[in-house]
């Protein structure tokens, strides 16, 4: 067999690439991981802009109407619907930690007058009941109450030593991540601002160099833009009836901390099927602070809460804008979380329903095509 002298050249240039590769590996290795932490904050402005250019649109759209009766509104909408839009968030912002952090502040001063001795006596009490000791044995706790929780308490605390020294101790890793909070602020006003022109120009370049797959392209931009808008708005307001109701039943039945529980419960049931649980869980910690016994009755009352507003409030709230069975969204949630945390969690439901719809529409397409046939 002979080689021409192209077919030698393909294969030195070949075996050059691969060396190249090989030897500048973790050189490379190290420009990509900088380039993308310099992206980070610009990603991070991205989202951002998809978030509160939710709340920009109903803006927008209310601009729209008063235009149709004062049309000089029409001439600002955008500047103003941009300017209300965060000023809107920031409202919300200050307005949740104006209600949470005198209630936490409470809560922490609280603890310093608790009465150990009845601390004590309960644990003893709990120590010296059958039922509960058998049902630890069963989980493989010991029995010994007192012990246990000692033992966590100092994991706990360790843990919170741990953190606050690396805190303290990383002036400048705070500094910096000041730096990539405002950067991408700044850069998610750009983005909201120029969203049309933005939009336009994505449209181009995708129909100039994808070619004929540009169609399916926009397809896809299309029901992953759907899946995350209604997956947004849709569990933004089940929390906030969920938040609503926590505190309307907390007052009703004077359980403390109403507000402040109220707005947590909201803001952690952000996360689908799990969130509800966490709010409920900090609720407990801060409602303990006053009563055990208050405690107790407040998780109750939070399990009949979300049993109810879960099978009748959601699916109507929420309905069909996931567009994933329940036992998806579990799993997405699981693999999101053990990849990404609570990020991981809020992105890997919308992007799972996007996923689950292309492969649901090509199974329709295909069944089409080969009755068709």
């Amino acid at each position: 067999m002979k080689f021409d002298k192209r077919q030698v050249y393909s294969i030195v240039i070949a075996f050059s690439l691969c060396y190249l590769v090989m030897s500048l590996w973790s050189t490379g290795a190290g420009y990509l991981t900088t380039f993308w932490s310099a992206c980070q904050p610009f990603l991070i402005g991205a989202a951002i802009a998809y978030i509160i250019n939710i709340v920009m649109s109903s803006y927008e759209a209310l601009f729209d109407w008063m235009g149709k009766q004062l049309p000089f509104l029409l001439k600002i909408k955008g500047a103003a619907s941009l300017i209300l839009a965060y000023v809107t968030f920031v409202a919300v912002i200050v307005w949740v930690f104006s209600i949470v952090l005198p209630d936490l502040i409470a809560s922490i001063s609280s603890l310093s007058h608790i009465d150990t001795s009845v601390v004590t006596k309960w644990i003893n009490e709990l120590s010296n009941n059958e039922t509960v000791s058998k049902v630890l044995n069963y989980f493989g706790m010991s029995s010994d109450i007192a012990s246990t929780l000692s033992s966590y308490s100092q994991q706990i605390l360790s843990q919170v030593v741990s953190v606050l020294t690396n805190l303290l101790t990383s002036v400048t890793s705070i500094a910096s991540t000041l730096l990539n909070v405002v950067i991408s602020l700044i850069f998610s006003i750009y983005v909201l601002g120029n969203k049309k022109t933005l939009v336009r120009q994505a449209g181009l370049l995708i129909d100039t160099y994808t070619g004929r797959f540009a169609k399916t392209i926009h397809y896809v931009v299309g029901i992953m833009h759907k899946r995350f808008h209604g997956f947004f708005v849709g569990q933004t307001l089940e929390a906030i009836i969920l938040g609503t109701l926590t505190a309307i039943g907390m007052t009703i039945f004077h359980f403390p901390y109403a507000a402040t529980v109220g707005v947590l419960v909201a803001f952690t049931a952000l996360i689908p099927v799990v969130g509800a649980y966490i709010g409920t869980t900090v609720g407990f910690i801060l409602v303990a602070t006053q009563s055990i016994t208050t405690a107790c009755w407040f998780v109750v009352f939070m399990v009949v809460l979300q049993q109810f507003e879960g099978n009748l409030i959601y699916p109507r709230v929420v309905g069909g804008s996931i567009g994933l069975p329940g036992m998806w969204v579990l799993l997405a949630i699981t693999v999101g979380g053990a990849l990404y945390g609570i990020l991981g969690m809020l992105v890997a439901v919308p992007l799972s329903a996007t996923i689950y719809q292309i492969i649901k529409d090509n199974i329709k397409k295909r069944q089409q095509l080969s009755i068709e046939e």
